[in-house]
């Protein structure tokens, strides 16, 4: 036990120790689960596609949109807090960037969920009224898209993530 208190304190002053590896997750996944959340909401836009054209059946596609968008907005935001900041640099300001806007997008959808929940679908200005409650800013997500995907680290991660070359290719997640 002395011999290895010894040797132990022999030369530590000299030992430069290896900078420690990023902490984090693996940034592929990281963006696979970025690129999915956004990838669900988009694909929540086919319930207004198959909405029937009166002012109910547009009521109702809105709102099934709703409520798909927020709880991917949501889980998404509960992924991504799950998984981790990715392994890279900044990876805080990243993740922190990335979880807000997924956590303030579903609170948004809500607000205007619930908006568009108290109209009334037989007024006959319903749908002016609808179409002036504002959805999810998706310019910010467009915006965050491009800041993220333009990270030096995080851009290989965008290009091989699945979820990722579905959502560029124009598909949705599923």
């Amino acid at each position: 036990m002395a011999l290895a208190l010894a040797l132990a304190g022999c030369g530590s002053a000299n030992v430069t120790p290896k900078p420690a590896a990023p902490q984090g997750s693996d940034p592929v996944a990281w963006a696979g689960t970025f690129c999915g959340g956004l990838g669900d909401v988009i694909a929540g836009v086919s319930a207004i596609a198959k909405a029937q054209p009166t002012p109910q059946g547009q009521k109702d596609g809105l709102l099934e949109f709703s409520d798909i968008a927020q709880q991917a907005f949501a889980n998404t935001a509960h992924k991504l807090e799950q998984l981790g900041q990715p392994r890279i640099a900044d990876s805080k300001r990243i993740q922190d960037t990335a979880v807000s806007f997924f956590t303030t997008a579903a609170g948004t959808v809500g607000d205007q969920r619930a908006k568009l929940a108290a109209l009334d679908a037989k007024d006959p200005d319903f749908v002016q009224k609808a179409s002036h409650l504002a959805g999810p800013d998706l310019d910010a997500a467009s915006s965050q898209m491009r800041e993220l995907t333009s990270n030096k680290e995080l851009a290989p991660a965008f290009r091989d993530a699945p979820a990722c070359q579905r959502l560029s290719a124009g598909g949705s997640h599923r």
